[in-house]
């Protein structure tokens, strides 16, 4: 049996994970929460297989000490999945730097302070697998979405990274890139910075929109559990076909860009 930490578990895709992961699976979950409310809830609803960790990710100390006293309770984990994580609105002109500062304490710092008071618990144990969430934001930008595109890019990065530094521990690390899923990232819990006159807000607002299909988050779980289900966790994986079309083209027109900079 997998003992799970999953941040981000009271709203959203994560939300919809630890369901899956406690309905389908049975297994034990040790869920990441800044809401009291919502851990109350939780834990009436699945019992013995919640275990709430009420801390905020961006408070690393915190965060370590509950993480450690929630394991001595449950146990070691050997699925680590983070999901926390929210979205601000604005142009790069227009944000403050302490603006950009708070989207990467708990997109960057956060994920970062999820994973590494686990590794040497993970590294104890066998098959244990790490999943960081992205966005096909962290593959592909759009006007107005500059800090949390930046802040995902940056997952990726420590996805590729842990990956190349836990290999030989026999941890698995894969990131998941989801598309546009109905979770209130864009609107309940999003940030907004206002326009400044200068820019025409409704063409960048038009422009931020991808046009992709908006699906009920259930619609990412045979993407969750393929990552971990596969014999071997795939590196990355979208949920969105549209956007894996679209990502394709771009990758290409990349290459394209560096070969042709370098013909004489």
């Amino acid at each position: 049996m997998n003992i799970w930490v999953l941040s981000g578990c009271s709203s959203g895709l994560g939300r919809c994970w630890t369901d899956s992961i406690i309905r389908d699976r049975g297994e034990p979950v040790i869920g990441i929460t800044r809401s009291d409310n919502a851990a109350i809830a939780m834990l009436e609803e699945y019992k013995d297989l919640f275990v709430p960790c009420i801390a905020d990710v961006r408070d690393s100390f915190t965060l370590s000490e509950k993480l450690h006293q929630a394991v001595k309770e449950v146990g070691k984990p050997t699925r680590v999945v983070t999901a926390a994580g929210f979205a601000q609105f604005g142009t790069l002109e227009d944000l403050s730097s302490e603006q950009i500062r708070e989207q990467f304490k708990t997109n960057v710092e956060g994920t970062l302070n999820v994973i590494r008071p686990l590794i040497p618990m993970m590294r104890e144990g066998e098959a244990s697998r790490i999943l960081l969430v992205s966005s096909m934001s962290g593959v592909a930008c759009w006007p107005l979405l500059g800090a949390y595109q930046i802040s995902k890019y940056a997952i990726e990065a420590i996805a590729d990274t842990l990956r190349l530094e836990l290999q030989d521990f026999g941890i698995q690390v894969g990131c998941i890139e989801p598309g546009p899923h109905k979770t209130g990232w864009a609107t309940t819990y999003a940030r907004r910075q206002e326009t400044r006159s200068e820019y025409n807000k409704q063409d960048l607002v038009s422009r931020s929109s991808c046009g992709y299909t908006i699906n009920d988050p259930a619609a990412s779980l045979p993407f969750f559990w393929k990552m971990f289900d596969s014999s071997v966790m795939p590196k990355r994986m979208a949920t969105s076909p549209e956007f894996v079309d679209f990502a394709i083209k771009e990758a290409q027109e990349k290459i394209r860009d560096w070969r042709s900079a370098h013909v004489d």
